[in-house]
C-alpha cells in the first residue's frame, strides 16, 4: 500500500503542487482583502474622528450652529449609511464603500476647517473696524461740538476694545468686541448726526411746509402728522436692527406733545420741520451704520423687506413656518445660493411631515436647513398662510421652516441678494 502511494505522488506531483500552490495563492489573496477592508473601516472612522474633532472645535471657537448645520448633517448621513453585506471571498464592495466613506468625511472635514479659518479672519476683521470706527468718530464728536456730558459714557472704551480684541482668539471673542461696540457706534452716529443737523436744517424745514399749507392750519397739522408718522416708521425699522434710538425717540415725543398743543400754522411747522429734522438725522445714522444691504421676515405680517442702508426698497408677500415647524426667530445671513435645487424631505415616508421631492428655481440657505425660496405648489402668501388655510392649489398649510415667495419675487430678491447678505427674522 505504501509502495503504490508513493508511486501515485511521483507520477501525480506537479499536479498536486499546482493545486496545493493555487490553494495557497488564494488564501494568501483572501487574506489580503480582508486586511483591505480592515483597514478601509479603519481610515473611515479614524476620518470621520477627525470631523467630530473638527465639529467640537468650531462649537468652542464659537460658530453659531446655523452656521455649520448643513455640514453636519451631511457628515450624520454619511456615517448612518449601512455598508454593503459581506461578498466572500474578496468583499470589494464593503472596501469600495469605506474608502468612498472615509474620503467623503476628509472633504466634509477640510470643507468645515475653511469655514472656520474665513469666519476667523472675518469676524475678527469686522471687530477691527469697529474700533477703528469708534476711534474716528469720537475724535469728530469733539471737533463738531457734541456735549461733553453725553460723551462721557465713551471714556476710554477705544482703548479698552482693542485690548479685548487683542487678546481674542476665537470667533466668539472677536463677535463679543463687534457686538459691545454695535450699540455705542450706532448711539454715537446719532450723536453726530444730530449735532450736524439739529440747528441748520429745523428753519428750512419750516419754511418749506409754510410753502405747502399756505397758512392753512388744517394742513398745517395734517403735514405735521404725516411727518411724525414717518419718523415713527424709521424708528420701527432701525429697532429692528437693534440700533439704538433712544436719542431721537426722547426728541420726538417732546415734538409729539408740542403737535398736540400748537394751535397755530406758524407753531406747527417749526414742529414739522423738527421732526423732519429728527428723521434725517435717523435716516444719516442708518445710512452710515446698517448693513448695505439686509433683509427682514416678519413672522406676525409674513412679510419679507428688503433694505439698503435701513432704506427699504423692495417687499413681499410671504409663507413662513406652519405650527411645530416654525422659522426660527434671530439674525442670520445667506450662506449659500443654488439654482436650481431639489428641496428632499428629511423626514421618511409616511411621517406626518414628509413631503416628496420637489424641485425649486431659486434657493437662498440662511439658517442650517431653512432656506427662502420660490414654491410652485402654493398660490397664497401673506398673513395667515403658515397656519391652515384654502389655497386652490393645494397647498393648504405653512411651510416646513423654510420662507416661501412667489415666484416673480423670488426673482427680483435672487438678483438683489449676495451671498452673506444679513437676514432678521422676528
Amino acid at each position: 500500500m505504501l509502495t503504490s502511494s508513493l508511486r501515485f505522488l511521483r507520477r501525480n506531483s506537479l499536479r498536486i503542487g499546482a493545486v496545493l500552490g493555487t490553494f495557497v495563492l488564494v488564501a494568501a489573496f483572501i487574506l489580503v482583502q480582508q486586511v483591505r477592508e480592515a483597514a478601509a473601516e479603519q481610515d473611515f472612522h479614524a476620518a470621520r474622528a477627525q470631523v467630530l474633532a473638527a465639529q467640537a472645535r468650531a462649537s468652542q471657537l464659537g460658530l453659531e450652529t446655523a452656521e455649520y448645520s448643513d455640514l453636519q448633517r451631511e457628515e450624520l448621513t454619511t456615517a448612518s449609511e449601512t455598508p454593503p453585506a459581506a461578498s466572500a471571498p474578496f468583499n470589494e464592495e464593503r472596501i469600495a464603500f469605506f474608502s468612498r466613506a472615509a474620503g467623503q468625511e476628509t472633504q466634509i472635514k477640510e470643507q468645515l476647517e475653511t469655514r472656520v479659518q474665513k469666519l476667523l479672519v472675518e469676524t475678527r476683521d469686522s471687530a477691527q473696524s469697529a474700533v477703528s470706527q469708534l476711534s474716528t468718530s469720537l475724535q469728530k464728536a469733539e471737533q463738531i461740538g457734541v456735549d461733553e456730558q453725553l460723551l462721557v459714557e465713551f471714556n476710554g472704551l477705544p482703548s479698552k476694545a482693542q485690548v479685548e480684541l487683542d487678546t481674542a482668539t476665537s470667533v466668539r471673542g472677536y463677535r463679543a468686541v463687534s457686538n459691545e461696540l454695535k450699540a455705542r457706534l450706532s448711539k454715537l452716529s446719532l450723536m453726530i448726526a444730530d449735532q450736524e443737523t439739529e440747528n441748520k436744517l429745523v428753519d428750512q424745514y419750516a419754511a418749506e411746509a409754510a410753502a405747502q399749507n399756505k397758512g392753512d392750519v388744517n394742513l398745517a397739522r395734517t403735514g405735521a402728522n404725516a411727518a411724525l408718522a414717518k419718523v415713527q416708521g424709521d424708528m420701527q425699522t432701525a429697532r429692528v436692527f437693534s440700533m439704538d434710538v433712544s436719542i431721537v425717540d426722547v426728541n420726538v415725543q417732546k415734538l409729539a406733545v408740542r403737535l398736540n398743543t400748537a394751535t397755530t400754522a406758524a407753531s406747527l411747522e417749526q414742529v414739522t420741520g423738527g421732526l423732519m429734522v429728527r428723521d434725517k438725522v435717523l435716516t444719516d445714522a442708518m445710512t452710515q451704520t446698517l448693513p448695505e444691504k439686509a433683509l427682514t421676515i416678519s413672522l406676525s405680517e409674513q412679510v419679507i423687506r428688503a433694505y439698503e442702508h435701513g432704506q427699504q426698497v423692495f417687499w413681499s408677500y410671504v409663507t413662513t413656518g406652519r405650527q411645530g415647524l416654525e422659522t426660527d426667530p434671530g439674525s442670520f445671513k445667506v450662506y449659500w445660493k443654488v439654482s436650481p435645487w431639489t428641496m428632499h424631505s428629511p423626514w421618511p415616508k409616511g411621517s406626518p411631515n414628509w413631503y416628496p421631492d420637489s424641485k425649486v428655481n431659486m434657493t437662498m440657505w440662511f439658517n442650517g436647513g431653512d432656506a427662502i425660496h420660490d414654491a410652485y405648489w402654493r398660490s397664497r402668501y401673506g398673513p395667515g398662510t403658515n397656519g391652515p388655510h384654502y389655497d386652490p392649489t393645494g397647498e393648504d398649510t405653512g411651510t416646513h421652516g423654510c420662507v416661501n415667495v412667489p415666484y416673480s419675487n423670488m426673482v427680483w430678491l435672487w438678483n438683489w441678494t449676495p451671498t452673506g447678505t444679513q437676514v432678521i427674522v422676528y
